[in-house]
């Protein structure tokens, strides 16, 4: 019963506030109108300005030869003659020279050893190499053999190399 007579209390007072709350949020027609016109403005369609702009103007955001790599160049006598290696021939001679001395798994994450230094997939290796230098990445780790990439390039190896007699 008393709370009953409490929930008609806060009724009857609360009320008039309400009421008085709506009619702020609902606007005339007039304002109403106005945002309608602002809308139908911002909306409406408009002339394209790239249009105009001449064709031979180049794209910044793709210019021609972006993805190209230049070709590594080799002095010799002071000339400059262009090298016809491909990432991949560069790779195939990189990778002998790169000798991990094994694997182990750390934290669940096969881990590639050199000497002291300990790296997992996505780690990068810096080879200099003929005078140049390469960064590369190592793709995966198996217990026998890691996989390198150079730019588009992958190559396999064995962890511990064979020995040719």
């Amino acid at each position: 019963m008393k709370m009953h007579r409490m929930l008609v209390c806060v009724l009857a007072l609360g009320a008039p506030g309400l009421i008085s709350f709506g009619q702020e949020v609902i606007s005339n027609p007039s304002k109403r109108q106005a945002t309608l016109d602002l809308a139908a403005q911002l909306l409406a369609a408009r002339e394209n300005p790239t249009e105009k702009l001449p064709a031979e103007l180049v794209d910044p955001f793709s210019p021609p030869g972006l993805g190209a790599i230049p070709a590594p160049s080799v002095v010799r006598s002071g000339d400059t003659v262009r090298a016809s290696s491909s990432d991949l021939d560069i790779l195939e001679k990189i990778a002998p020279h790169i000798t991990p001395s094994g694997s182990l798994m750390l934290n669940g994450q096969p881990v590639l050893l050199f000497r002291e230094k300990k790296l997992k997939v996505g780690d990068s290796l810096t080879i200099t190499f003929e005078g140049t230098t390469y960064v590369v990445v190592i793709t995966a780790v198996d217990r026998s053999s890691f996989k390198i990439r150079l730019n588009r390039e992958e190559i396999t190896r064995p962890i511990k190399p064979r020995k040719v007699p």
